[in-house]
């Protein structure tokens, strides 16, 4: 996957790359050890990154987003989505 695809972001309630949404993942959770910055709270409480992993949300390219075309919203209560999701939650 391009870093540079867009996505509709549920829990930020924002357009956001993938590349970023890995990266705030990375970031640790609660408190933060001095110097780091914590986790987003919409991050750490997510169920959503599942499908951005594993290619499942709508993406537009950055030059597209740039452009005025913005990605439609995942639609998190589909059968094959709430499946994505639930094998994440239970590993």
């Amino acid at each position: 996957m391009s870093k540079d695809m867009m996505f509709y972001c549920i829990p930020q309630q924002a357009y956001m790359r993938t590349e970023n949404c890995m990266n705030l993942r990375k970031r640790p959770a609660g408190k933060a050890p001095a110097g780091a910055q914590p986790m987003l709270r919409a991050c750490e409480k997510c169920t959503m990154y599942p499908l951005v992993d594993k290619k499942k949300v709508p993406t537009v390219s950055l030059g597209d987003y740039l452009g005025g075309d913005k990605p439609k919203i995942a639609n998190l209560q589909a059968a094959a989505n709430k499946k994505i999701i639930q094998a994440i939650i239970i590993k």
